[in-house]
């Protein structure tokens, strides 16, 4: 069958330090198909390029199209970046440094590719299409294994004088607190991702106190965030501690940015915030009003993200799609059904 270019396509990828999601999407923002692999993160950068291409090819297929259809394409990846070259600088969760990986990817799909920050990219879906279109100053933080955010200031996602600005994961919440990823103590991340809330349930287990997730850790050696879900459904007093723990801290660093910044909303995505609910966000806006003396109205909208897994490589999508292709960057259909 003969393909014909097609400016419409657009192709999103979300680079993650576990999976990588990559998904096709047309000019109105609505996703066309789905893909997703296991990162080989390890293996440094040719094999995640590798990945990232099998699932691009299975995402365009599902579409129905071919890569001489895609216009152009976006990357959210793991940082430090160099984002106008295309550039991982490093990362904590991928063993890449100084690697290339816009012009690598270009070269390979035939097309431009823009790489930005993927919580970044995450954060501009939800602007654009998700829990933040109603507003023009946002702050926005994604909970997962690790935490990392945005903040969009006038209706302008803002990137800092290094491109690198929105680390609110690493803003220093405990001095002298638990070690985090990035070298430095007692970062929000350190005190309420994923990995820390699991560190603490793994500290309770060998101790010896009570909880259904002592059984899992042992089988898998690690938990996932719907692993989690259940054991706080089930009242299981470990996890429930722990979860508590986790919003308390992060709903602290996000009341200092309220004091700060004075946003009109707060959209809290990830996933945690996927698997645990609205309860969990409730926790987190709790702890943020205790500190948050910028607010006293308490007019401050602290809700959950609505796009879920999609929110990376749809990001990424309608980067791509306004760098490239300006004229054709619309979104007024919020839908990303297939």
């Amino acid at each position: 069958m003969n393909f014909r270019w097609d400016p419409a396509l657009i192709l999103g990828i979300d680079l993650g330090g576990t999976k990588i999601l990559a998904g096709v999407v047309d000019r109105e923002g609505r996703i066309l198909s789905r893909a997703k692999r296991s990162t080989p993160a390890a293996q440094g950068g040719p094999a995640i390029v590798t990945a990232i291409m099998e699932c691009v090819r299975e995402s365009v297929q599902t579409a129905g199209a071919s890569l001489d259809q895609i216009a152009a394409a976006g990357l959210g990846s793991p940082g430090p970046l160099d984002a106008d070259a295309g550039v991982i600088l490093w990362s904590a969760n991928l063993n890449v440094r100084d690697f290339p990986i816009g012009p690598e990817l270009s070269q390979v799909l035939g097309c431009p590719v823009v790489v930005d920050n993927d919580v970044r990219v995450g954060g501009y879906a939800e602007y654009r299409l998700g829990a933040g279109r109603e507003y023009k100053n946002v702050v926005f933080a994604f909970v997962g294994t690790g935490i990392g955010g945005c903040v969009v200031v006038d209706g302008v996602m803002v990137a800092g004088a290094t491109r690198n600005a929105g680390e609110l994961g690493h803003m220093v919440i405990k001095a002298g607190g638990p070690r985090c990823g990035c070298g430095s103590r007692g970062c929000v991340e350190a005190m309420a991702a994923k990995t820390a809330i699991c560190r603490r349930i793994e500290k309770a287990a060998r101790k010896g106190l009570p909880t259904m997730l002592a059984e899992r850790i042992a089988r898998k050696g690690r938990l996932k965030s719907r692993d989690l879900a259940e054991a706080v459904m089930a009242k299981d007093l470990v996890a429930l501690n722990e979860v508590q723990r986790s919003a308390h801290y992060l709903g602290v660093g996000i009341g200092n940015l309220i004091n700060v910044l004075g946003p009109e909303a707060v959209v809290i995505g990830g996933g945690i915030a996927q698997a645990l609910g609205d309860h969990y966000v409730d926790m987190v806006r709790t702890s943020a009003r205790t500190i948050a003396i910028a607010d006293p109205g308490e007019t401050i909208v602290v809700r959950r993200a609505s796009l879920g897994d999609d929110a990376g490589f749809l990001g990424a999508a309608l980067l791509a799609r306004e760098r490239f292709r300006p004229s054709e960057a619309r979104y007024e259909i919020h839908s990303t059904s297939t």
